[in-house]
């Protein structure tokens, strides 16, 4: 079955969901067999807009170093000092690969809790 033209104000309940979770214009189009420029321009229609994954809830922000070690990245930074990072973080301290997963995009590198 090929992409078509999808009445996509149906789905508006679940377009916002899919967005809140971080879901791509393309994912969103593939679930509901359009376009990712649909998709795209009923998101700017319907005031559906992507938040900033880095400024959801509270955010505290620190300066860090990247240190390239044996196995992996260290990040050096004094942001285990944060409220943020004893309230939602100190139990993910030597948490397993499937609690967490790193994003890097072009100028961010974040950790997130894997839902």
């Amino acid at each position: 079955m090929g992409i078509r033209r999808v009445a996509l104000k149906p789905h508006a309940v679940k377009i916002r969901r899919w967005v809140d979770d971080g879901r791509s214009d393309d994912w969103i189009a593939g679930e509901l067999n359009t376009t990712s420029s649909s998709v795209q321009s009923f998101r700017s229609r319907n005031s559906i807009y992507r938040r900033d994954p880095v400024r959801r809830g509270h955010v505290s922000e620190h300066p860090a170093t990247l240190d390239l070690i044996s196995g992996g990245i260290a990040i050096n930074t004094d942001a285990w000092k944060s409220d943020v990072f004893e309230q939602e973080w100190r139990g993910y301290v030597g948490a397993s690969p499937e609690d967490l997963q790193v994003v890097i995009t072009q100028d961010r590198i974040y950790v997130e809790k894997v839902r």
